[in-house]
C-alpha cells in the first residue's frame, strides 16, 4: 500500500501534489488545510484522512479531529499536526495519551521535512506543500507500508527551496 502524506496546504494545492498521488491508495493530511475543498480535492484521488492544524482553527476545526489513530497494514499509525518537541512528545505517548501506542506519528506544523527513528517510535513530516521555509522546499511525501512494515519512504520536492 502505498500511501501519500502531505501537511500545510494552507489553501493551495499545488498540481504537481496531485499528479504526484495519482499512484496512492491513501492519503494523510497532517493539518494546517485551509478550506475544506482542498481535502474534497485529495478524496477525488484516493481516501483521504485529516486532522486540523492550528490555523484551520475557525473552521476545519469544528469538523476534524485533532489527532487521529489508524491501523493501516497492521501498522498503528498518528496522525497530529503540531507534536512539539520530539522528545517530549515520546513522554505523552509513554505516559498513554494516545490508545493505541502508535509505531508510526505523521505531524506537520514546522514546514520541515522529518523522517526520523527515535527510541521505537517513526516520527514522519512531509514538509509544506505550498509554504516553504528555513531554506527547506515544498514537498510531500510517499511511504509504503506492507505486512506490518514500512518498506520505504520518498520525500518528494514539487517546488523551490526557499532562502
Amino acid at each position: 500500500m502505498i500511501i501519500g502524506l502531505i501537511s500545510d496546504t494552507h489553501n493551495k494545492l499545488p498540481h504537481r501534489a496531485i499528479e504526484i498521488f495519482q499512484c496512492v491508495d491513501m492519503i494523510l493530511h497532517a493539518g494546517d488545510i485551509g478550506e475544506a475543498y482542498i481535502l474534497g480535492k485529495l478524496n477525488q484521488i484516493a481516501p483521504t484522512r485529516a486532522v486540523y492544524g492550528n490555523t484551520d482553527m475557525y473552521g476545519l476545526a469544528n469538523e476534524l479531529p485533532g489527532h487521529l489513530s489508524l491501523n493501516i497494514e497492521g501498522i498503528e499509525f498518528l496522525l497530529i499536526h503540531n507534536i512539539g518537541n520530539m522528545r517530549d512528545f515520546v513522554w505523552k505517548i509513554k505516559r498513554g495519551d494516545f490508545h493505541p501506542e502508535p509505531q508510526v506519528i505523521v505531524h506537520g506544523h514546522t514546514h520541515r521535512p522529518q523522517y526520523e527513528k527515535y527510541q521505537s517510535y517513526l516520527f514522519i513530516n512531509p514538509g509544506s506543500a505550498s509554504q516553504p521555509r528555513h531554506g527547506y522546499p515544498t514537498s510531500v511525501g510517499l511511504l509504503e507500508v506492507s505486512e506490518g512494515k514500512v518498506k520505504d519512504f520518498e520525500l518528494v520536492e514539487i517546488g523551490k527551496k526557499t532562502e
